[in-house]
């Protein structure tokens, strides 16, 4: 994968990213609102996918590439959380788990692409 293709994937996580905070907290903002339910996005997996990017296997040894099925918010359909008397099924827990995954998260893309970009810095300077 060349360095173009690199950066422009890593703004497509972070994008992903800024919309699933978005909708997380639009839960939070909804979580005494009756009969609201409370909303996800698809996994960045999604996305990955429609970019045609492919894990290659370049030794035997190696894991093989396992598949996985945008950023479109629907509703979570999930029977680990409680659904409240009034219908609605945001917990505040779970959402707050979820702000903590994209928080790491970010840390983790922008912190490999400084990363990169200084691997980029340091070839060109020679």
């Amino acid at each position: 994968m060349d360095a173009i293709n690199f950066f422009s994937l890593a703004s497509q996580q972070n994008r992903w990213l800024t919309v699933r905070q978005s909708v997380v907290a639009q839960n939070v903002a909804n979580v005494n609102t009756p009969g609201y339910k409370a909303l996800d996005v698809e996994p960045f997996d999604a996305v990955l996918n429609a970019t045609g990017i492919e894990m290659r296997r370049t030794e035997p040894r190696h894991l093989s590439p396992s598949g996985a099925a945008g950023a479109d918010a629907q509703t979570e359909e999930n029977g680990k959380w409680q659904i409240v008397h009034s219908g609605n099924s945001v917990s505040l827990e779970e959402q707050m788990l979820k702000s903590g995954e994209v928080s790491g998260a970010y840390a983790r893309n922008t912190g490999v692409m400084k990363t990169f970009h200084r691997m980029l810095l340091a070839a060109s300077r020679g």
